[in-house]
């Protein structure tokens, strides 16, 4: 059986649910929206592009070194126990 125009409008209708996600999230739906204009109206490969990814990655970075410094530490220290010869205690 053959969907109708009608019918598979509405699948999409309810599926993308528009209203309701503005309803839900204005914020994200206005960044959403902000974006997408800022891509489509050709900012992406742009200066101030450039210098905003710059400070964003700079900035992640930053947050991620703790996080990552921590997981070196671990990973050395296992490495290392891993090496270790026994201390041949028990024989």
């Amino acid at each position: 059986m053959q969907p109708t125009e009608s019918s598979l409008v509405g699948l999409v209708r309810d599926i993308v649910d528009i209203k309701g996600r503005v309803e839900r999230h204005p914020y994200g739906m206005m960044a959403g929206a902000m974006g997408a204009g800022f891509v489509l109206g050709g900012g992406l490969f742009t200066r101030l592009t450039e210098r905003l990814a710059g400070v964003v990655v700079r900035t992640g970075v930053m947050a991620a070194l703790p996080r990552l410094e921590e997981e070196l530490k671990r990973y050395l220290r296992r490495d290392a126990e891993a090496t270790t010869p026994p201390t041949g205690k028990g024989e």
